[in-house]
């Protein structure tokens, strides 16, 4: 039995800010593979950049997408496809919400104030998303794909995104702020969509049944994320301060950067979840044998 599923951003996280490698966490993630550990990206990118990114770092299980707009499963998961998600290359899709041209259509009622502001990532070319993003062409046109979520490159001040927030949420929508963009959701989120997907994995197979709960991020949009889960490591970033949790208990700050950081802390949790789960199959051996 898996003692840990890990729900982990990707950017600034498992991937370095500004070099996109991974390469300070694989001797980890090549571990938590042994040990059959899942590790399920929980991103703001696309499907697509997603799909490809996971064939770089040896994953093969569901995904988390666009702030937690979408999850993408395999089919050979073996998870019981909701009845409204949709079939999608070789697994299925749930979404939370609409679709992003909705999320357009409401943004237009806010276009006259703001739309000097910000700039659709959508709506860029493949190389202004490379210029922005630092990602070569092929991966700048995955960032363009959104399907679930409305991404924006912020032009006005920290005060006009507060404003900006504020009127977007009176249109029932949520804003949230990522390493890099302003992400417009019409529902789910981060937390949502781990919760969601996490109880699934934990009623449908019974190797993850008790398994711990662990989120990895280094951003605002993490921050829900990273306070509902069991454990929850906090990654430093070199561009941004860390951001204020509530949560005091079952945390670690990694001490390192990006991806060297994501593999000091996960292996520190990985250690601690070992232990509540040797714990608690200890009482429950000794509850059988008094009930006995």
């Amino acid at each position: 039995m898996s003692p840990a599923l890990i729900y982990t951003d990707l950017d600034g996280t498992l991937l370095d800010h500004h070099t996109y490698s991974f390469e300070a966490a694989s001797q980890v993630l090549a571990m938590l593979k042994k040990r059959g550990i899942p590790v399920i990206p929980c991103t703001s990118k696309t499907r697509s950049e997603t799909t490809h990114l996971m064939r770089a770092l040896d994953l093969s299980g569901p995904m988390i997408i666009e702030n937690g707009a979408a999850i993408w499963v395999p089919h050979d998961w073996g998870l019981v496809r909701p009845e409204h998600a949709q079939d999608d290359a070789g697994g299925w899709c749930h979404s939370f919400g609409p679709p992003r041209g909705m999320i357009r259509r409401q943004l237009a009622i806010l276009s006259i104030e703001w739309n000097n502001r910000y700039q659709s990532l959508s709506e860029l070319s493949d190389k202004q998303v490379a210029a922005v993003t630092g990602l070569d062409l092929a991966n700048a046109a995955r960032a363009k794909e959104r399907q679930y979520c409305e991404t924006l490159v912020w032009l006005g001040t920290p005060a006009d995104r507060r404003d900006f927030a504020e009127q977007v949420e009176s249109l029932h929508l949520q804003c949230v702020q990522g390493g890099r963009f302003v992400h417009v959701l019409a529902s789910g989120g981060k937390a949502e969509a781990v919760n969601w997907l996490h109880r699934k994995i934990c009623a449908e197979r019974s190797e993850y049944a008790a398994a711990v709960s662990i989120a990895a991020g280094d951003a605002e949009n993490d921050v829900a994320m990273l306070e509902m889960t069991d454990l929850a490591l906090l990654v430093r970033s070199p561009v941004n301060e860390p951001p204020t949790l509530k949560r005091r208990g079952g945390i670690v700050i990694s001490e390192a950067l990006g991806p060297a950081g994501w593999a000091e802390g996960i292996e520190a949790l990985i250690v601690r979840a070992e232990k509540e789960s040797d714990h608690d199959r200890l009482l429950s051996k000794r509850l059988d044998n008094h009930a006995a």
